[in-house]
């Protein structure tokens, strides 16, 4: 059976109701109430787990509809803030209609798992995403780690070259090798609240105040309030501070600064606004109004750099030595969170300006796929930038990304079909806005 590549929107509420009765609804209800606890706790964690848990949170919306109406109010209200998640239902139920009894079940309860890990529904999206564009292309797909217990990798594209195309995909969060993950800072910032305000009383201006530990946050709870007592300490001294636990840089700005800032919709004019205050580059950073009308923004970081690429490197290694089998061509794609499409288009035409140095995504594409000892049969490399929803037509909605990918044509198992796979104009996609997602038909 192909993989489905569309749907109407008239089929929506019958496709909401199959995959509700395959993988039970309980799945996302009780994580969300979960997590609604979770926010309960730590006001700062909503707009993070929102983020991280948006699928569960826009099936939960479907399902609170359909308890509602007695069915999806298809026609009666815009359901687009749930379309991510319709073409989630889709992408799993075109896969679980492939397979034999034994395979669908093991692949419902990797569904169901992914409820509960929002790194698993990354990449299964991922995976998704992929098999959603070469179907696009009309090529022939199998999914060897959800259809059998055998071969480790994500994707095989069985009609592609002499012998197929075999794709394993990593999802990078934004949280991929930094050294204090989000959730760490907004726990700690959380428990630092009560001293850090009563420090503040008063304030009428602008205090920035910077937290640069020697590595990680501790994790011993014991350890982590009173490095928040540090802080409080250091900002009634009104004066920087250095202890063994942490350096706390503080000085004062104009809290007009802020004044005109839509938080609601804050943007990257914010975050380079923030680090011209802080003197810190995109680090994790709060900022909390006070009732004087005063300010104060506080950045937590490392002295130890963020690792992203020592982190791709370890992920990529792994992917091309343990789960592509050796045995045909090899394709690894990432896709990242963080990067938008247009983000990843400017990477790319950075690249192609002759005279202009390699970005380090190139950097590093180049020195990994130069290495033939463990390799030879990768024959690429991609990147992809998230998607985002656009509507190309009145009645038409459909995601679409972009995509960075490096071919690798010396090496042995190189063959032409792999040319322009993500960009029909240029070979084998050096930079592209292909459709990667699920297209819908609005009647």
């Amino acid at each position: 059976m192909p993989f489905r590549i569309s749907i109407h929107d008239y089929e929506i509420d019958q496709l909401f109701r199959r995959f509700r009765y395959l993988i039970g609804e309980s799945n996302w209800r009780q994580r969300i109430k979960k997590l609604e606890e979770e926010i309960r706790g730590n006001t700062f964690l909503r707009h993070h787990i929102l983020q991280e848990n948006d699928i569960a949170y826009q099936l939960n919306h479907c399902s609170n509809l359909a308890r509602q109406y007695g069915t999806l109010p298809v026609g009666r209200m815009d359901l687009s803030p749930v379309y991510p998640a319709l073409a989630f239902v889709s992408h799993c139920l075109s896969t679980l209609d492939r397979m034999d009894a034994e395979n669908r079940t093991r692949a419902i309860g990797r569904i169901q798992g992914a409820f509960r890990n929002p790194e698993d529904m990354r990449a299964l999206q991922l995976e998704f995403t992929a098999g959603l564009h070469f179907a696009k292309l009309g090529h022939r797909l199998a999914w060897p780690e959800l259809e059998t217990s055998g071969d480790t990798y994500d994707l095989l594209v069985e009609d592609l070259g002499p012998t197929g195309l075999e794709i394993e995909c990593k999802a990078v969060s934004e949280e991929k090798g930094q050294r204090i993950p989000t959730r760490q800072a907004l726990e700690f910032w959380n428990l630092m609240q009560r001293d850090l305000l009563a420090a503040t009383r008063g304030l009428h201006g602008g205090l920035s105040i910077v937290i640069t530990l020697p590595g990680k946050l501790p994790t011993n709870f014991t350890e982590r309030k009173e490095l928040a007592k540090l802080v409080a300490r250091a900002t009634l001294s009104g004066h920087s501070q250095i202890y063994p636990q942490a350096s706390i840089s503080i000085h004062d700005f104009d809290a007009q600064m802020l004044a005109d800032i839509d938080w609601n919709n804050a943007g990257q004019g914010t975050r380079e606004l923030i680090d011209s205050i802080t003197g810190a580059t995109n680090r994790q950073a709060m900022v909390t109004g006070l009732r004087g009308g005063g300010a104060v923004v506080c950045v937590i970081q490392s002295n130890q750099d963020d690792s992203l690429f020592d982190a791709i490197q370890k992920t990529a290694k792994r992917a091309a030595t343990r789960q592509l089998t050796g045995n045909r061509p090899g394709l690894i794609l990432f896709e990242f969170e963080g990067m938008s499409p247009e983000g990843m288009v400017s990477l790319a035409e950075h690249d192609n300006i002759p005279g202009n140095a390699p970005t380090g995504l190139r950097r590093w594409a180049s020195e990994f796929l130069s290495n033939f000892t463990d390799r030879d049969h990768i024959v690429g490399i991609g990147f992809l930038s998230r998607g985002t929803m656009r509507r190309p037509s009145s009645n038409v909605v459909t995601s679409s990304g972009s995509a960075y990918v490096f071919p690798r044509r010396d090496s042995s198992q190189w063959n032409e079909a792999f040319s322009g796979l993500f960009n029909q104009e240029s070979e084998f996609a050096k930079q592209g806005a292909d459709s990667l997602g699920l297209s819908l038909q609005e009647t």
